[in-house]
């Protein structure tokens, strides 16, 4: 018998809520990156701009912004799960030992501070100096230099959530991005 108490006593582990936080955490950081996109594609949409290249969903051109900012929550809560749902699958496959929420905490967090500190906040900033001619200029680099901060990292959360080999972890992380782009590449540009 437990004297500490129901608030004291170790958890069951059929309801693993110790693992609640780490879901919680994943889920914030999906939020965080969907949340600052969702303001920077209203004032684009509030400006009037629509966006120059081919366009996969089909969403008139004239509102698409206005209609990407208010999918694109839960569309990055979507690619966040997506990415950690497929990297889990393949890391344990590979030996990892990790769980799903950590996969999904240290994923979403991958996903999320490229995109916000490489990507999205220098979008913003051109935006903000140069217009929609000069963010359409640059976005090639910030795309660019996110992409690479998003690989880095996404091996280096599945790594450390499953104890894999770096070799190992690239292989999970890659298909984890593979299917999170394919999933959110129509809803997103």
């Amino acid at each position: 018998m437990d004297v500490r108490g129901p608030a004291l006593s170790a958890p069951p582990a059929a309801g693993r809520p110790t693992e609640r936080p780490a879901r919680n955490r994943g889920l914030g950081w999906a939020a965080l990156q969907g949340v600052l996109s969702a303001l920077f594609l209203a004032w684009l949409a509030l400006e009037g701009e629509a966006p120059s290249g081919p366009l996969i969903a089909p969403i008139p051109r004239e509102s698409y912004y206005a209609w990407e900012a208010v999918l694109v929550l839960p569309v990055r809560v979507a690619m966040a799960l997506a990415f950690a749902g497929s990297a889990y699958a393949i890391a344990r496959k590979l030996g990892g030992s990790g769980t799903f929420e950590d996969t999904f905490e240290r994923g979403a967090r991958a996903l999320a501070l490229p995109f916000v500190a490489l990507w999205l906040l220098p979008d913003v900033a051109l935006y903000a100096t140069g217009g929609f001619a000069r963010l359409t200029e640059g976005v090639r680099f910030t795309a660019a230099a996110s992409s690479l901060g998003t690989l880095v990292l996404a091996v280096l959360a599945v790594r450390s959530a499953h104890g894999l080999s770096t070799r190992r972890a690239i292989v999970a992380a890659l298909v984890g991005l593979v299917v999170q782009a394919v999933l959110g590449a129509p809803w997103l540009r």
